[in-house]
This record gives structure tokens, sequence and C-alpha cells, in this order.
């Protein structure tokens, strides 16, 4: 538990307030829907879903989200345009959380932002994810959008390190940074995603993401469910039915390090990482407190929730 050395950087994204210090603003947590093997989804390409079991899902984040102080976004992972326009109207009708808009390919993710714009919700969305290799025609569509929130997926395929991670936001050689092609786009609340490629590797993009507050003050996260989900399927069913703890533990270490926001997988995981996120934003504020002289920035807090 620390304060990092430079300044901060707090965005307001919808109605909540995303980085800083450790133990100022809870960790936000990021639940996927619509993702690929939702068993809900009934047509990926239509965007045909049961509407009643999606709303339970959802329901059930939000009233854990409201119990605990925990922020709660929703990350629509739709595979085709046309499933995307129907995906972000229903969850923006039948919720008031920050959306992201992620995507299988640049077209689906381009759908997504015209629909953005034509329902005028450009302040509680956040497009996932801006990288390296993003082609010219989205990042003019992301700049047209007139969103203003974005994460930066810091993916450097010349240097895993995590100092590797800041070099990519800033750009080398003839590689363009990530945070240059951020400012095409318009786009001023920037989230830096330092990439998870493996279980053993969070220990990297948790670390990645105290080089990046340290250096550069913007809010940093990362995605530890990319790894455990893929490492649960080649363990045994003893481990198996220990999965939930397991994976609680993968996200913990990286809240612990310092992260801003953590995405955690399909969204029914919420019954299990709120409840433990909320426990470790409330110990990393009664520490924040007491040591460094850091207090809670908002009432809701998991440390005045919870205890």
């Amino acid at each position: 538990m620390f304060r990092f050395e430079r300044t901060q950087k707090i965005f307001r994204i919808g109605n909540v307030k995303v980085g800083g210090q450790p133990g100022e603003l809870p960790t936000i947590l990021i639940g996927n829907i619509f993702y690929k093997g939702m068993p809900e989804v009934t047509n990926h390409k239509k965007g045909k879903f049961n509407q009643e079991k999606v709303q339970k899902w959802i329901t059930r984040a939000e009233e854990l989200s409201e119990k605990t102080g925990v922020p709660h976004f929703i990350d629509i992972m739709a595979m085709y345009p046309e499933a995307m326009k129907k995906y972000i109207e229903f969850v923006t009708e039948h919720s008031n959380n920050v959306v992201l808009i992620d995507g299988a390919n640049s077209e689906t993710r381009i759908a997504g932002l015209k629909v953005t714009e034509e329902l005028g919700l450009q302040e509680r969305i956040i497009f996932n994810a801006i990288f390296p290799r993003t082609p010219q025609y989205e990042i003019d569509a992301i700049r047209e959008s007139g969103i203003s929130a974005a994460i930066l997926l810091a993916q450097n395929e010349m240097d895993y390190s995590p100092e590797g991670r800041v070099t990519i936001l800033k750009g080398f050689d003839e590689q363009v940074g990530l945070l240059k092609i951020a400012e095409k786009t318009n786009i001023k609340k920037i989230l830096v995603d330092t990439i998870v490629f493996d279980v053993p590797s969070i220990a990297y993009a948790s670390e990645a993401i105290k080089v990046v507050k340290n250096e550069l003050g913007y809010p940093a996260g990362c995605s530890p469910a990319n790894a455990t989900y893929d490492w649960k399927l080649s363990q045994g069913k003893l481990v198996k039915e220990g999965f939930a703890a397991s994976n609680a533990s993968a996200h913990t270490f990286a809240q612990f390090n310092g992260a801003d926001f953590l995405i955690y997988g399909p969204i029914k995981q919420a019954k299990n990482l709120i409840p433990a996120c909320a426990i470790g934003d409330a110990i990393i504020a009664y520490y924040a407190v007491r040591r460094l002289g850091i207090k809670p920035l908002v009432s809701s807090h998991p440390i005045y929730k919870i205890f």
C-alpha cells in the first residue's frame, strides 16, 4: 500500500469518478456481456438474446454495486454490427451504468459509435479500445462520434516488460504513441489497460499499472479474467470447484497494486468479484487514511458502506 509520486488524473465518466491515489476512489469493476459463448445469447449475428435473463444479471450486479459502493460498468462484447446496435439500445434503456463499446472487429465497434451518437449517449460511453494497430477509419469514427473516454491497450510487441507498456503509450522510433493517437480522436479521458496474457503475467500487468500511474498519472487497470478463464479450462475438477476464489485472488492482486479498474469477465461473476473488491477497497482506504493521510473522495466508498 503506497502513494504514487505523480499527481493523479481523475476523470468523471457518467456519474462515476475514476483514477486518483489508492484509497481515494473505489476500484471500478467492469463485467462482460453478450460475449461469445454467453448462453443467454441465441443469435450473435442478429443480436437475439433472452432479455429477462440478461436483465437479471445486470440487476444483480447493480444491486451489489449499490450495497457495497463498488462502481460497476458494462462491457458490451458484440460479434456483429447489427447485434451491437440492439445490445446498446437494450442496456442503456435498462441501466444507468456506464457502458463500454467492445467488439470483435472495427466494423462492429464503429456501429456502436454510430448508435452512441444517434442516441446522444457520449457522456456515458467508453470506447474499448484503441491499440497500436487501430486503423485510420476507426480513429476517424471515434473522433466523429463525439465520445470523450477510451481505453488505450498498452500492448508493445517489441517489449513486454512493464516499462515497455509505457513506451508504447509515449511512442518510439517509427511507432506513434497511443497517447498521440488518442489526441487525434479528441479523447480527453484516457484509461490504460496494461494487458494480461496469462495468469503469471498478471504480475507484469500489475507492475505496469504502477509504472503508468507513477510516470503519467493516468487511470490504469487490466483484465485478469482474460487469463483466469483459459487457465480454468486446463485444470482438473478439484481446482475448477475453487475457481471463484482463485479468480478473486488474481483480481485483488492487481487491485492492491493500484488498479483503478478491473475487467473481470462474464457479468455473472459480479456476485463474487464485487464483494471481494469491496473488502480490498476498504482495506486500502483504511491504511491510506491512517498512514498516508489520503482520504476517500466519495461518501459511497466501500469503507463506509460495508463496515
